[in-house]
């Protein structure tokens, strides 16, 4: 199992633009350590990029605080995204568990679930 990492930078998206980068597993032992990085962006940034294309291991816990930070993004007018660079592991834990849409859920004022799929 690896230790959770979250490194915090501004995003070559833009200058009002956080990124997360978080590497290891994204599972309840780490959901502490996770929502603080969340919140402490969600703070910082108008918009808010999540890397998790070095994520090695994910639980349902850690979906559901990524569900929770687009929520909370979207109340405050802040755009919030996902990169996942086709991470297998990611794809694998958000189809187990129900997370893949093909539209965004009744609160995705928005248009930007981030759990919508292509076609």
């Amino acid at each position: 199992m690896d230790e959770m990492k979250i490194e915090q930078r501004h995003s070559p998206a833009g200058p009002d633009t956080v990124e997360l980068k978080v590497s290891g597993c994204l599972t309840v032992a780490e959901a502490a350590g996770f929502r603080d990085g969340l919140l402490a962006a969600l703070e910082q940034g108008a918009d808010i990029a999540v890397d998790l294309t070095a994520v090695t291991e994910v639980d349902l816990a850690g979906l559901q605080l990524l569900c929770a930070a687009h929520g909370s993004a979207q109340a405050a007018g802040k755009r919030f995204w996902i990169e996942d660079g086709d991470n297998e592991v990611l794809k694998k834990m958000t189809a187990e568990a129900g997370f893949q849409r093909h539209a965004g859920c009744g609160r995705d004022k928005t248009s930007s679930c981030i759990w919508v799929i292509g076609e």
